[in-house]
């Protein structure tokens, strides 16, 4: 142990470019100081976010038990790219005035939403298709869910489909002579009711996938030794919804062990957004809640 580090935080070793970028992410800034402190907090030893892009296959984590352990952990985040490119983007300015509107609206969008359209802008084409909408009174004031383009069926309903419109609801302008668009991402749901084949179909399939990124991840581990290498999966939106409803507080617990590849010897699942709840599975305790076992503040 050394002077930089305290009990529950981890030591951050990065470049000050890399953390800036981290801190800049829009789907979870900085998640990997989140897994950091998560591990930090129940491990209780010395966590170091280590991979300063100095030497290649790095981990991005070390860890160092006070008994003499050390264990090494790889941060990924289970997330469509396509959908994280479009929420990219409408998160930088979510809400867009419209002189030519005189209704505030609220555009649900799915990762197949049209950020250019013939060379137009989604500024621009949006707003021009809600007037059309606004002048043929198809105005989804009253709709009963959010898929709802259905509610006024033809031609335009049609287009906004085919754009990667998924559901629209509006209400009179709240600002005189200026309408508003608000963007929403469209992300997985589902009921609040556990699935856990599913859950463990994916988690299998996520930890063995056979792509240059998860060779990457075990292969980084398997060269750096340690007694432990953890994986570590950040749920986010576009995560399958079995997996997204396994972070619920009213959720149980999974009963079956992954089948880790042999790279692997611990499991973490950490809501990379809104969750109530991570979840890690050890050999030696199976799958548990840490925020139920912290060992440090």
């Amino acid at each position: 142990m050394d002077d930089q580090w305290r009990s529950g935080y981890p030591i951050d070793q990065r470049t000050a470019q890399q953390r800036a970028k981290a801190f800049q992410d829009h789907v979870s800034p900085d998640f990997e100081y989140q897994v950091g402190r998560v591990l930090a907090r129940f491990t209780g030893g010395r966590v170091c976010l280590q991979d300063d892009g100095s030497t290649q296959q790095m981990p991005d984590i070390s860890l160092e038990y006070a008994d003499g352990r050390v264990g090494f952990a790889e941060v990924w985040m289970a997330l469509d790219n396509k959908h994280a490119e479009v929420a990219g983007v409408l998160s930088r300015e979510p809400d867009l005035s419209a002189s030519g509107l005189s209704r505030d609206w609220t555009v649900r969008v799915s990762r197949d939403f049209r950020l250019k359209k013939d060379g137009r802008s989604y500024r621009e084409w949006v707003p021009t298709l809600l007037a059309e909408l606004e002048a043929a009174s198809q105005l989804y004031e009253f709709v009963p869910t959010p898929y709802n383009l259905a509610v006024h069926p033809g031609p335009l309903a049609d287009r906004a489909s085919v754009l990667g419109i998924r559901g629209l609801a509006s209400r009179p302008a709240q600002q005189d002579g200026e309408g508003l668009v608000r963007f929403v991402p469209w992300g997985a749901g589902g009921f609040a009711i556990d699935d856990w084949d599913a859950f463990h179909t994916w988690v299998d399939a996520e930890v063995n996938a056979d792509t240059r990124h998860m060779r990457g991840n075990r292969d980084k581990l398997r060269k750096a030794g340690g007694d432990e290498s953890h994986a570590v999966i950040g749920v986010t939106m576009t995560t399958p919804w079995p997996a997204q409803r396994a972070l619920a507080s009213d959720s149980r617990l999974p009963s079956e062990a992954p089948l880790l590849p042999q790279e692997f010897t611990h499991l973490w699942l950490i809501g990379a957004q809104v969750s109530d709840r991570c979840l890690a599975w050890y050999p030696d305790l199976g799958w548990f809640d840490p925020t139920n076992h912290w060992t440090t503040e």
